[in-house]
């Protein structure tokens, strides 16, 4: 077990600006100190070019600012184990992915720009830190959390975007494709009979996503878990089964949870003028963007 400094332990307390991001390099078994433009240049990479808008980079940096604030908050509550006494961690599949040391193969600045614009500029709800969510994609129209998480959240619902398309994505898998994405997965389903039943709509939303479907009529799973185990953009998707060909192809709108920001919507809104005060309260009902200095 890692014993967290002192100083850690102290700039925790402090409810002030957080000045330093403590990451733990699950790799090297140790803690990474960066301040917090750095984190946040980090993150910002591997999500934009360099040359992206400065709004849209901006309003992505205080989602950023937001997340840890909002971390910092949780794990004084109830600490991670596997955390060691940090904000989060390198692992990207539970954390934001961030980009670091040799990773860094162009120049940051426009990101430590943006960052150092809204210093200390975070989206505020009823006097806390929001949670943050965010997408690549939305398609034509974000999901509230409660579509998605079974849970309302006033500022996560639903809107329009400014996207062009749907962003549709097309992905084929063959019978025993998906039965060893599915029978090896940690629940371990077990597919009887023909494929054409493996899977059966439950239930989904008038957008599309999918809530719930059936797996061999027997195992109710959820939609985002589905799209997890097959590798799928996001949970709204429909998808059919062909014999003679032996393929199931899906057809799937949008990338990522789909709930909060879209990137590349705020990308559109960005490009029209809007600031990123007004992208963020585009997208997240009734915030309030405070702090700053």
């Amino acid at each position: 077990m890692i014993e967290v400094s002192s100083e850690i332990a102290a700039a925790k307390q402090n409810e002030d600006y957080i000045a330093e991001v403590y990451v733990y390099d699950t790799v090297a078994e140790k803690e990474i100190v960066l301040t917090t433009e750095e984190y946040i240049a980090a993150a910002l990479a591997p999500m934009y070019s360099p040359n992206a808008d400065q709004e849209l980079l901006k309003a992505q940096a205080v989602l950023m600012y937001t997340y840890i604030l909002r971390r910092r908050k949780d794990e004084a509550l109830s600490p991670t184990p596997d955390l060691h006494g940090c904000d989060i961690s390198t692992d990207g599949s539970q954390y934001p992915r961030l980009m670091l040391g040799k990773d860094m193969t162009f120049d940051y600045e426009n990101f430590r720009a943006a960052a150092r614009a809204v210093k200390g500029v975070y989206c505020s709800y009823g006097g806390e830190p929001i949670s943050v969510a965010y997408c690549y994609s939305a398609g034509l129209s974000t999901e509230s959390a409660e579509t998605v998480l079974g849970e309302d959240i006033p500022y996560l619902q639903a809107h329009q975007t400014s996207e062009p398309d749907a962003y549709f994505t097309t992905v084929t898998y063959t019978s025993d494709e998906v039965f060893a994405r599915l029978t090896t997965s940690d629940a371990g389903y077990v597919l009887l009979g023909s494929p054409s039943g493996w899977i059966t709509e439950k239930e989904t939303a008038p957008s599309g996503y999918v809530k719930s479907v059936y797996l061999d009529s027997r195992f109710i799973v959820s939609g985002s878990e589905i799209a997890r185990l097959l590798n799928l953009p996001s949970a709204r998707f429909t998808f059919r089964y062909s014999e003679s060909t032996d393929r199931f192809v899906f057809t799937v709108s949008g990338s990522g949870s789909l709930v909060g920001m879209s990137q590349r919507g705020a990308g559109v809104l960005a490009a029209q003028g809007y600031s990123y005060q007004e992208i963020l309260k585009y997208y997240f009902d009734g915030i309030e963007i405070v702090g700053g200095f």
